[in-house]
């Protein structure tokens, strides 16, 4: 497509994804769009459920929400969030998310650039519909080829994400209260995933604490929504009275980041925070069984990743569990359960002792 001229878009309006590791995977090609189009107000228009984990960012002006489950819940609903957003009149949609719903909101809002992948059959309710980049393509990188064909110059294609000053001053209040700050080796665990087949089994987690704590003194975060307190607690209760840490379960996305960012080691399932943890430069093991590291590996900036996956012929696979394979007896799929505890662990290893030989770890901030 001819690249849009900045002078022409005085509104944007950015549909960003419904998960959080993909929008913390847009980030760069967000900045860049800040960049180029840096007179025009910047829209984003997300699920409620990802709002937090955008608040504060420097590359908008305003957040928008798509409360789908509300107020914008069916057409009425859908109509009704169309209304709201003609009324800042935008000069150009721009559509992360690939679903004809994007793209026909976009097109009720009377956006008069609409610009998208051609997916979902809706490529007539786009001004500019994008061929899709080869399958294998990184998610990073797909997005990026948004930025790209809008004519932004791409000066940093890592992703980010932005924590407040309150944020690290809670993170800090925190493991001051539970005697952490400070200490030589933290390390962040997520063990829950968006579908419970996707997640390593919880015990395997409990013995990779009991090495890390046995063996190089390390103390666990167990981190987790308040549905996932009964998995955080069996982890816990596998590991050392006094190894293992779980903080309250209403923490935002950003007070958990700020605690991962003051994390010495990072090891989680295919999820959220997996992505935020390397955005922040955090070292951080990332456990794949379904999905691949190809196309949704953790990217850093500074290399700090290492993600395990056994790579099956079938990842990623359509995770309608469990019909097209048959679980192991751990309930997991294959491809996640053949993952052992003595790999993961090496590799946690070795990526403290690769960034501890690089002398890359600042000391946490604040």
């Amino acid at each position: 497509m001819t690249p849009i001229d900045p002078a022409a878009v005085r509104r944007i309006l950015i549909r960003v994804n419904n998960w959080i590791g993909d929008v913390v995977m847009i980030s760069p090609a967000v900045r860049a769009i800040r960049a180029h189009f840096r007179e025009a107000r910047i829209a984003i228009l997300a699920k409620s459920w990802v709002l937090e984990t955008l608040s504060g960012d420097p590359f908008y002006d305003d957040l928008i929400e798509y409360d789908d489950l509300g107020r914008h819940r069916g057409t009425a609903g859908r109509l009704r969030l169309a209304a709201i957003l003609r009324r800042p009149r935008f000069d150009l949609a721009i559509l992360f998310q690939k679903a004809f719903d994007a793209a026909a909101l976009a097109f009720l809002a009377g956006a008069r650039r609409r610009v998208g992948y051609a997916t979902d059959g809706r490529s007539w309710l786009l001004t500019h519909a994008l061929p899709l980049p080869p399958p294998e393509t990184h998610h990073v990188e797909t997005f990026l080829g948004i930025a790209r064909a809008l004519g932004c110059p791409i000066a940093d294609p890592y992703p980010s994400f932005h924590i407040r000053d309150e944020d690290r001053r809670q993170a800090a209040a925190i493991l001051d209260r539970a005697r952490l700050a400070g200490h030589a080796l933290l390390v962040a665990v997520h063990p829950g995933a968006s579908k419970e087949p996707r997640a390593w089994h919880p015990d395997r987690f409990a013995d990779l604490g009991r090495r890390l704590i046995g063996r190089h003194a390390a103390r666990f975060i167990l981190l987790g929504s308040a549905g996932e307190r009964p998995l955080l607690e069996r982890i816990a209760g596998g590991i050392p009275r006094d190894g293992a840490f779980i903080p309250a379960p209403d923490l935002s996305m950003k007070t958990t980041g700020a605690l991962i960012e003051r994390c010495h080691l990072f090891v989680g399932n295919d999820s959220g925070p997996m992505h935020v943890a390397a955005a922040l430069g955090v070292p951080t093991v990332a456990i794949f069984g379904p999905g691949t590291p190809r196309r949704t590996s953790p990217v850093s900036a500074r290399g700090r990743v290492e993600a395990i996956s056994k790579d099956y012929p079938c990842s990623p696979c359509r995770q309608d569990f469990f019909r097209e394979c048959p679980p192991a007896p751990s309930g997991r799929p294959f491809c996640l359960e053949e993952i052992s505890v003595e790999e993961v662990e090496r590799a946690a290893v070795e990526l403290l002792e690769r960034t501890r030989r690089a002398g890359e770890r600042e000391q946490p901030p604040g």
